[in-house]
């Protein structure tokens, strides 16, 4: 935290830390005093959460996409389903007949729009939804049409890989041996900074 953000009191902390352990030498301890106030490197820094703008999906019913609910669409689903789940999405209750107006917020496939649609639609929505100018078919076109557009390129580039397991398995076999060797700088890294380098 100090390295990263300048937090004087986890330095003191680390630091006090430091100074109780009876198990390490003074060199090792001053070593690693050095490295705590940043004159080493920074070897393992604290990993940061990397969200897109949409982190929690909705899902067909209004709660989170999650399998365990049953309300998800596959990535590569078949697009005949996918249209049929989602014309078939609950709508807001007040909507019972088509010239009932309705509220968006109210309204599941809303969350969908908040994610697939413009903002020229999103207006569009809102307001015939609310004067009932539109019904809820109308309302969930936009959204199956930028769903089904969304997943055509990942169905396609997926049949590649369905074709080729030979190349999957070396794909998956080029990236376990590049993650091996960035595993083997850290830890050569860490021992370095700790003092445990074995003479070999």
């Amino acid at each position: 935290l100090y390295q990263e953000k300048g937090d004087y009191e986890a330095l003191e902390k680390a630091r006090a830390l430091l100074e109780s352990q009876q198990n390490i030498t003074l060199g090792d301890r001053e070593r690693l005093f050095g490295y705590l106030e940043g004159e080493g490197k920074m070897i393992l820094p604290e990993p940061q959460a990397l969200l897109t703008p949409t982190s929690k999906m909705p899902g067909l019913d209004g709660q989170k996409m999650s399998k365990s609910y049953g309300n998800t669409i596959g990535m590569r689903e078949d697009p005949a389903s996918v249209e049929k789940k989602l014309r078939t999405m609950p709508t807001d209750p007040a909507r019972v007949r088509r010239s009932d107006p309705g509220e968006p917020e109210k309204c599941p496939v809303w969350a969908f729009h908040q994610v697939y649609t413009s903002d020229e639609t999103r207006l569009w929505v809102a307001e015939g939804c609310r004067s009932a100018g539109i019904g809820c078919i109308d309302c969930k076109q936009p959204v199956i049409d930028a769903v089904l557009k969304e997943q055509g390129p990942i169905r396609e580039r997926a049949l590649e890989f369905e074709e080729q397991p030979k190349l999957v398995q070396s794909i998956i076999n080029e990236g376990c041996e590049a993650a091996r060797e960035v595993a083997r700088d850290t830890l050569e890294e860490v021992r370095q900074a700790v003092g445990l380098v074995y003479n070999t």
